[in-house]
């Protein structure tokens, strides 16, 4: 016991003994580091010792990398601080570091790591490691269990990336850092490829990494067997399309707060309904904005062979049964954007999402959203018919609820309207007959229905659900007359714009061409440039030449009426001057109306609704509940205590605007501020009451019935 009792005092000692020793270091290095900044050159000597003593102290890390090494940290920060001055003698320096953290990642002390990887940073920083080999090295330390480490790490590598590409786009480097993530996407399932992508789609939204490249290293992370990973990629293809256009992309309360607005006050449908008022105003400004504007930019138009990438897409769609079903929708509205933009023709995919396709799905209304957004004209309507008599079947029947019936109907409309010629006459008189169902849900989808075929093809319905013009012709004429070009099918029969380009060739080399060029050799992505280019060239100039001839028709109706007015002597002169101002302002009014109508036709196309044809869920369940579906619904929440209070309880912050009660505050202050103002207040409650009851004993003041009965008896007597 008593050798035991000599052991521990030895061991305060040697702590303090350590402590003071690191504190002497510490102090010797600070004024060392201010010399060595004014004159490096003079400092060669103890610079060289003190890398003697770093490798004394590395080597005792090595053997024991769980302990805390002070004198190891203190020394290592001095040299990153100094190697700018000393980049010959710390090459190794550099090496030693990074090798340190590659072999003991997990097993160092957490704290020595931090401070070794800060000093890389730092080296970093001055410039003196590589950015390829600092940032791969970097990504390699994901997998590493310190949680605020690994927030440093992204943050740094997000940041040298935009500072190595802020005045020019650094081609190497940028190649092998995608290489590099490639590889990982395609074998690991690790942090380390899920971080990586994360580092792709910011950069991307930096404007740093904006190339065909980068979108298309991201979509690969859909083929990854993490679905962490899969649902990232997939996302980014879907978001980056919706995100401009999107009606639901902003929250009502952040909506809130850009106004400045409080949401503690009761809802009500008046203001419900002016909050969404507010809500399309401001979007209609923002698709302005946007559509003005030439630097939109689609991921999904810059992948490389969209056809092969939706077929690789769907055969992991079909191999993923077993796993989560949210990857299987994130999967099935990428293909159904994919064939909306490129328009491409995988048949299989709509045969596939039948499957789902039931009441019962509680994810219905989104699968309906992705099928109606999957559909062009250019798909045959025979391979969509099993389809659509199954939604007919399964949807729109007397069986069905009121909400599933609105639902079919809503998506065969918006199906239509991509794929006009969809539908057959006897399917097209069955959805009309809802025209007059109880429901006003119902007749409100099935008179779209209608007014859509009233413009497009009426043939289609009866004669008393048929347009104005439509309504006094004939049997005979109906059978032989045709559709105007308007509801006719358009058929391509050659390439647009494509004899543009022939004629710049044909001028170019002095050659003649005597069939198209599309015949002869497949056109590139730059012929189609090219073509586009000249479209907008000959547009420019039919403006141009338009606007030239109404100013020389201004000009000559105003020599017109000048001589009007010197010829109105003579009788004669009069009347054939009148004729001729009359027949150039009939043509002027004319050339007036189509410029007002080109100028509204071409506004229309710039606020277009929708112009990239996608479909959202709120455009399938639009329903108004009735009284007592509202009632209802009302019983089910309180019975389930599921329902969603507009205030969060008395003493609780309603928003972020709201200010806390006067009795809210007083809980929090000291007991000494309040007493004095209790004791004033229950004095003057109980002065008060002494009063009041004065005055009802001067007045003859009766509270009860009883006394005032009691008092009649007597006087009676």
């Amino acid at each position: 016991m008593e050798n035991q009792i000599t052991k521990q005092p030895l061991q305060v000692n040697r702590s303090k003994e350590y402590k003071n020793e690191c504190r002497s270091l510490l102090e010797t290095i600070n004024k060392l580091q201010l010399q060595i900044k004014r004159s490096p050159e003079l400092y060669a000597k103890e610079i060289s010792q003190i890398l003697a003593q770093f490798k004394e102290h590395l080597s005792q890390v090595l053997i024991n990398p769980g302990f805390r090494d002070e004198k190891f940290l203190i020394l290592s920060q001095f040299l990153s601080k100094v190697a700018v001055y000393y980049k010959t003698d710390m090459a190794f320096y550099i090496d030693d570091l990074i090798e340190l953290i590659n072999h003991n990642q997990d097993t160092l002390n957490p704290e020595v790591r931090k401070k070794v990887i800060f000093c890389l940073l730092r080296l970093r920083g001055k410039n003196l490691i590589e950015p390829y080999k600092m940032i791969i090295f970097l990504m390699k330390l994901f997998n590493c269990k310190d949680k605020d480490l690994r927030k440093l790490i992204y943050k740094f590598i997000l940041k040298d990336i935009k500072q190595i590409n802020k005045d020019s786009q650094q081609v190497l480097t940028n190649k092998k850092i995608q290489s590099f993530i490639i590889d990982v996407l395609k074998k690991s399932k690790d942090n380390i490829s899920k971080r990586a992508i994360q580092i792709m789609i910011e950069l991307f939204r930096k404007n740093v990494w904006k190339d065909e490249k980068a979108i298309n290293i991201i979509s690969q992370g859909c083929f990854n067997t993490n679905y962490k990973i899969q649902l990232l990629a997939a996302y980014f293809l879907i978001e980056t399309t919706q995100q401009k256009l999107d009606s639901d992309s902003e929250s009502e309360e952040e909506f809130l707060q850009k106004k400045g607005k409080n949401k503690s006050v009761k809802p009500t449908k008046a203001r419900e309904h002016r909050l969404n008022k507010q809500k399309k105003a401001q979007l209609k400004k923002q698709k302005k904005k946007l559509q003005n504007t030439s630097a939109n930019i689609y991921p999904l138009d810059h992948i490389f062979n969209p056809q092969d990438y939706a077929e690789r897409l769907f055969n992991q769609l079909k191999k993923q049964d077993s796993d989560k079903f949210q990857i299987k929708l994130a999967l099935m509205h990428l293909i159904s954007r994919l064939i909306n933009r490129h328009k491409l023709m995988l048949l299989q995919y709509y045969t596939y999402i039948q499957k789902y396709l039931y009441p019962n799905n509680k994810d219905i209304a989104k699968l309906f959203a992705y099928l109606a957004e999957s559909i062009h004209d250019q798909i045959p309507r025979e391979e969509l018919c099993p389809l659509i008599k199954h939604i007919i079947d399964q949807f729109i029947s007397d069986r069905c609820s009121d909400l599933t019936i609105t639902m079919g109907i809503r998506t065969l409309y918006l199906m239509i309207q991509k794929h006009p010629f969809l539908l057959e006459k006897q399917d097209v008189m069955y959805l009309v007959n809802y025209n007059k169902y109880k429901n006003r849900n119902v007749t409100e989808a099935a008179r779209s229905i209608i007014n859509y075929y009233q413009e497009n093809n009426p043939q289609l319905l009866d004669k008393k659900h048929r347009g104005r013009q439509w309504k006094k012709m004939d049997e005979e004429d109906e059978e032989n007359q045709q559709l105007p070009e308007i509801y006719q099918q358009k058929v391509c029969t050659e390439i647009e714009g494509a004899m543009l380009l022939q004629k710049e060739e044909e001028e170019k080399l002095n050659i003649v061409h005597f069939q198209p060029i599309y015949y002869d050799r497949v056109l590139t992505d730059e012929d189609f440039k090219r073509i586009r280019a000249l479209q907008r060239k000959k547009q420019a100039e039919e403006q141009q030449t338009n606007s030239q001839q109404k100013m020389e028709v201004e000009e000559v109706l105003e020599d017109g009426q000048d001589e009007d007015y010197t010829s109105i002597s003579g009788e004669s002169d009069v009347d054939d001057g009148d004729d001729w101002s009359d027949n150039i302002k009939s043509e002027i009014s004319e050339m007036e109306q189509d410029s007002v109508q080109d100028y509204y036709s071409g506004e229309s196309e710039s606020v277009d609704e929708n112009p990239l044809g996608l479909v959202n869920e709120d455009d399938i369940v639009k329903y108004r509940q009735t009284k007592s579906e509202r009632k209802q619904q009302l019983r089910e929440q309180l019975e389930n205590n599921t329902k969603e209070k507009w205030y969060k309880g008395r003493n609780k912050k309603k928003s972020e605007f709201q200010s806390k009660t006067n009795e809210e505050k007083l809980k929090f202050k000291p007991l000494q501020m309040v007493r004095q103002k209790r004791l004033d207040k229950s004095r003057s409650e109980g002065q008060l009451k002494k009063k009041i009851k004065k005055l009802k004993s001067q007045l003859g003041h009766v509270r009860n019935k009883k006394e005032y009965k009691k008092k009649v008896q007597n006087s009676k007597k």
